[in-house]
Order: C-alpha cells, then structure tokens, then sequence
C-alpha cells in the first residue's frame, strides 16, 4: 500500500469532525487499560483516527498487550493500518493485519462483535487492494458487505462513517472486475448515507457516476450528476479522493458533447497526489481523451506515456497495457498509423470480444472491409457495456455503407439510431474515419436519427487511411531484419528470398516510410511501434 494510496484510503473524513474527542476517549481509555471502551473508541472514530491521528493512534495502541489485540482485534487491525504508513515498518504491520484477520475469519468466533467484523474485513479488503492483489480482495470485501447488511439498525447506529465502508468495499470490486457487485454494493452505500450535509457517503455517488459515464450508461451518470451537483455535499467531496469519479463523469459527459473547456474544467479542480492516485488509469484515459478530442492526438499520446512512465513499476503492469490497450490503439489510428494501432491490439487487448472490435476498428482504417466484418461478426452476442455495443455498431455501419445499399444495411443504420438516440452517446461515431463519418450521417439522416449528428458539434477524430503506404507483411519482415544488420545478402538469406527481392522490399520500405535510409528507416518504425515483438 502506497503512502498516498493509503491515505486516500483512509482519507480526511467528509464530516467537519477533526476527531479529537474520539482521540481524547481513546487515550483514556488505553490510560486505564479499559481496553473495551478503546475498541468502541476506535469503532466510532475509524476513519478520523486513522486519517487525522494515525501516530498518536499508533502511540497509544502500542501499549496494549498483544493478548489484548487477540482479544480485542479491530485495536489490532488499527495498530496495523497505522504502522502501514511506515514505509520501513510494513512488516510489522503485516503482523498485526494477521492477528486481526484471523479473528475475522472464524465464522464461529462469538466473541467478535458484528460491527468489528465487518471493519475488520473491509480494511482487509481495501490492504490487498492497494499491495496490487486486487483479486485477494473479493473474498474479505464480499464479507464485509455481507457482515454490513446483517448489521441492526442500532449496530449501524454504531459506525458513523457506514457508507464510507460500502464505498471502499466496492472500490475493491470494481478493480478486481467484480463490477456488477461493486456498483450494487455503492448503490447500498449510498442509500445508507444521511442526507443531511456534509454526508459521508460522496465516495458512492461519485463510482457511480464515474462508472456510468465510462460505460456509455449516459442517462444514468447524468443522473447521479445532477445529484452530485446539489445534494449534501461539499466543494472538496467533489475534488479530493472521494469525488475523483464524479470528476470523470462530468468531464466525460462534456466530452460526448464535445465541450472540451468545461471537461477541462472538471479535470483541472482534482486536488490530489498524481504519482500514486489508486484511481490513475481512469484519469490518464480521460486526459488523453480530452486532447483527442481537441484534435491534439500527439498530445495525448505523448501525455498518456508519461503518466505511464511517472507511475513506473505499476504503469508497466499486464493490468494497465490491457487497460490502456484500446486508447492507445486509437491514438496511433487518429496519429495516421494503423500498423501501429495493429501491433498493440495484438499485444495488448486481452482475447475477447473487445480484440475482435479494435481489430474491426484497424481493418476499417486499412480498407480491409471483409476483415472487419469479420471480427465484427465474432463480437457479436457477446456481453458489452453500452459504449463499446454503440462503437461495434458505429464500426458495422461504416463498413456496410461502403457497398451498395441493403436490407440488413438499411437495419443496422436503424439500429445505431436508436442506440444513439436512446444513450446520447456521440463519441463512437467520432471514432470512424472522416469520410465513413460522412456517409453513415447521411444514412442516419435520411432514417429520421438526424438529430444524433447535430445536437453536437461531430467531426470524425481519425483521419482517412492510405493503404498504399501501408507496409506488407513482407515488408514488415524485412524491416525486422535491418535492425539486425544492413546487408542485404545476410536479410536475404534470414528470409531465404533472393538478394534482388529483399533490395525491392526495401525500396518499397523506404518509400513508404519516407526515408532514404536504414538509421532513419529504424527511427520512423520505432517511434510508429512497428518493431515491437507481438506476444
């Protein structure tokens, strides 16, 4: 667990309490060896001694005896959490993270209060979270929600920041893919918080909101938007940790509209650490995004990559290529290098429905029409959010309105319309090649979805594609083989083709290329991603 990460984990609670009388119960409490009313002291201030106190809390909890912290173990998942944020002393919190998760764990364990079980399992849940084991932590965040949902209303009572234990036992979902759950799971945080402001249950809202937007459930962010905006909440729910999301949805909301200044805007009032925000790869897609839509595709790319690059180890991880596989596919097709787009599909897009898609997406930008039909068809009846559905059918209707007109062309342009119609989403049409855009709004127009293409100022984000400079697969090999070495005799023996093949392979390499020589030639395919190996 990161220090910020932890921290945001922990984060500055959204009540204006600063926790001291919480702290004040506690310190008497541990003075008179009442170490009963020290754990009811650290049930009713979870999050503010640990966000606001976590030394003093430390300090005062080192004195239990470890019998004690057996018997009383949420006082040692506290004394865990907080030796945590020790960087060198993380060992020591593992001893004690132990010791508390044992207890939690014993279904039978009858002397382990209901509400301290329920803390207990979702601290666990948020650890293994933020150590990048998010998979370990389905099991302890399914527990607790389940542990929070058979709490009485007076247990509940108990726990002043209950929503807020929803929120981070959702987030721990949601990054192991348990997405479905997660968004049930903030739902029932939401529902549990006080309507009354500053109410501690933002963080819930704002995944939901987030979520929605990202999914192309418009309707529904736009939704909990509005709800965000107003409600019981405060200026800095909406900027820090907690509102992070919510941030997202308003920005990818304006976006889809095209409004660049105002997602901008939403971006600019995140008030939080970028180098280790546990939320970063939603938020580095969405910059980007913002700079494509600006019509800066550079910029965006080479933005992504150093956000990337700033969160090192984390940022070369299977789980953030596979995550940023299809943004960055994009912007090499919007940069007007499909072979590029190519290699990372297949080097980084997990199998699935979704490869076949952005393989779709570089077949229609190559003019390979029958290729992307193709995968398009494979794609089909498998489960997709509502974004990538309305991309699949914006790349179907593209594709088809390049032949003459049909039956089944006539239903899938109907289909789009509706789809976009009901959504509001505009974005995948963007997605398509200038002179595709063209022809699938005149096909919309004319089945009464017009409206989908003027309600915003549209333009197509990708330029149209030149097959001819596009390299062969033979002349990608050849390419391959003068990085090894310059000599033609030595390419056309690795190749087994004759020297005056590899010499018309490589003319044709270095014309489409626009270079006139090997070190340049090198140059261009390495900054285009041609030479990368596609494991």
């Amino acid at each position: 667990m990161d220090d910020e990460a932890g921290r945001d984990f922990m984060a500055a609670p959204d009540q204006s309490t600063d926790g001291r009388a919480t702290l004040d119960a506690l310190k008497v409490a541990v003075e008179a060896a009442d170490w009963a009313a020290a754990n009811a002291a650290v049930r009713s201030g979870w999050f503010e001694l640990m966000s606001l106190h976590g030394e003093a809390t430390r300090v005062l909890l080192e004195q239990a005896p470890v019998s004690t912290l057996r018997a009383q173990p949420l006082l040692a998942m506290m004394l865990g959490v907080t030796y945590n944020a020790i960087g060198f002393h993380r060992m020591r919190a593992l001893r004690y993270f132990v010791i508390a998760v044992r207890a939690a764990r014993t279904p039978r364990n009858l002397t382990l209060d209901s509400v301290d079980r329920a803390l207990i399992r979702a601290a666990e849940s948020s650890a293994y979270r933020l150590l990048g084991r998010p998979t370990l932590a389905v099991g302890p965040a399914t527990a607790a929600v389940a542990a929070l949902d058979q709490l009485t209303d007076e247990q509940r009572a108990e726990i002043a920041q209950l929503p807020r234990l929803y929120s981070q036992a959702g987030i721990s979902l949601y990054y192991a893919g348990e997405v479905e759950k997660a968004m049930d799971t903030f739902a029932k945080g939401l529902a549990a918080s006080p309507t009354t402001p500053p109410s501690p249950g933002f963080g819930n809202l704002a995944m939901l909101a987030g979520i929605h937007a990202m999914r192309g459930d418009l309707p529904e962010a736009l939704e909990h938007v509005e709800y965000a905006r107003t409600g019981p909440w405060n200026a800095r729910q909406r900027s820090m940790y907690t509102g992070t999301f919510y941030r997202l949805a308003e920005a990818m909301l304006a976006l889809e509209r095209f409004d660049t200044p105002a997602a901008q805007e939403h971006l600019t009032a995140l008030d939080h650490d970028r180098r280790t925000i546990e939320h970063w790869l939603a938020e580095a897609q969405v910059e980007a995004m913002l700079l494509l839509v600006e019509g800066r595709p550079g910029d965006a790319l080479a933005g992504l990559e150093a956000y990337v690059a700033m969160r090192g180890a984390e940022g070369r991880s299977s789980v953030a290529r596979h995550a940023l596989s299809r943004l960055r596919s994009l912007l090499q097709l919007a940069l007007g290098n499909p072979d590029a787009a190519s290699v990372i599909v297949e080097r980084d897009t997990p199998p699935g429905p979704v490869r076949r898609i952005e393989r779709a997406r570089v077949n229609l930008s190559l003019g390979k029409n029958g290729s992307a039909l193709t995968e398009l068809k494979a794609a089909a009846g498998h489960p997709l959010d509502t974004r990538t559905t309305a991309e699949a059918a914006a790349l179907e209707t593209a594709v088809l309105l390049r032949f003459p007109t049909t039956a089944r062309t006539r239903g899938v342009v109907q289909q789009l319309g509706a789809l976009l119609a009901r959504t509001t989403l505009r974005l995948p049409l963007a997605f398509l090649p200038s002179d595709d855009l063209e022809r699938v709004a005149a096909a919309l127009q004319a089945a009464g979805y017009g409206g989908v293409t003027t309600d915003v100022p549209l333009r197509s984000l990708l330029p149209t594609a030149e097959p001819e400079l596009l390299l062969s697969e033979r002349e990608l090999a050849v390419l391959a083989q003068l990085m090894e070495t310059g000599s033609v005799a030595e390419i056309a023996s690795a190749l087994v083709v004759s020297a005056n093949t590899v010499k018309t392979q490589l003319r044709g390499v270095y014309r489409k290329l626009g270079v006139n020589n090997r070190e340049d030639a090198i140059a261009v395919a390495v900054a285009r991603h041609l030479l990368v190996e596609r494991d």
